[in-house]
């Protein structure tokens, strides 16, 4: 420990945390499904299934162009869950929750008639993140590109270090769209959480007891996604130091 360098106790210590952070992420993610599969078996006291509670809501909203759809194979493989599609205009909903009449189903279905409903008015914030989402796509290929031009550079002009170092900070840039990716789709999916729970409130579709579980499947929705953004900040960070290490030893 005591030959180790500054850089090097750095790697460990955020190597560790992200390793902590793993570790959180897993055992969230078991409750979240836990839940997620709990409340799919509690029965809804209205009787009301998913597909007829976001079809009404939708109509009610004029968003009678809206289709309502079960998520494909293709989907699922591309690792889509339930979801709103603004390119297509559809909500996708899996099998088991399609013509579910549980807590989970139709909760799921009026949190993606919200997202549909901001989509419709225009919120800034849902429009930001489809246009983050877009570009977050090329992330990964535009940071190391970047890196690896400042490093071709370097290597025609004998190793300055400038152009690598500049490669690293646009490659930085870049990756920070991630970021603000999953801070903007935090804020939109909370928005999204808050209006499904006042609708079904007010629209006498759950009751109180059924308000509070759905919020609690909400609250670990929320609590993965931002251990999610903590991993990618670390991960990056270690990406760095790593990259700093390696021009160290040359």
């Amino acid at each position: 420990m005591e030959n180790l360098t500054g850089l090097e106790l750095a790697m460990m210590a955020i190597s560790g945390l992200i390793v902590l952070g793993l570790i959180a992420a897993l055992i969230t993610q078991i409750v979240l499904i836990v839940k997620y599969k709990q409340f799919n078996k509690t029965p809804l006291s209205s009787g009301l299934t998913s597909q007829q509670t976001a079809r009404a809501l939708l109509d009610a909203n004029g968003l009678e162009n809206v289709q309502i759809k079960k998520l494909g194979l293709l989907r699922r493989l591309l690792l889509f869950g339930n979801h709103y599609s603004v390119m297509k205009k559809t909500i996708f909903l899996r099998q088991n929750i399609l013509d579910s009449s549980s807590v989970t189903a139709v909760g799921i279905a009026t949190q993606k008639v919200c997202l549909a409903l901001q989509h419709k008015n225009k919120d800034k914030s849902f429009a930001f993140r489809y246009v983050l989402q877009i570009l977050t796509l090329f992330t990964p290929l535009l940071f190391y590109s970047s890196i690896a031009v400042g490093l071709i550079i370097d290597l025609v002009t004998q190793f300055s270090g400038i152009p690598t170092l500049v490669g690293l900070l646009v490659g930085i840039a870049f990756y920070l769209l991630t970021f603000v990716f999953q801070i903007v789709n935090i804020k939109v999916e909370k928005r999204a959480n808050q209006q499904a729970i006042e609708i079904l409130q007010s629209a006498n579709i759950f009751n109180e007891q059924e308000i509070e579980t759905f919020k609690k499947l909400l609250k670990l929705y929320i609590v993965a996604d931002v251990i999610v953004l903590i991993l990618s900040i670390l991960k990056l960070i270690l990406q760095i130091l790593k990259i700093f290490a390696r021009a160290k030893k040359k």
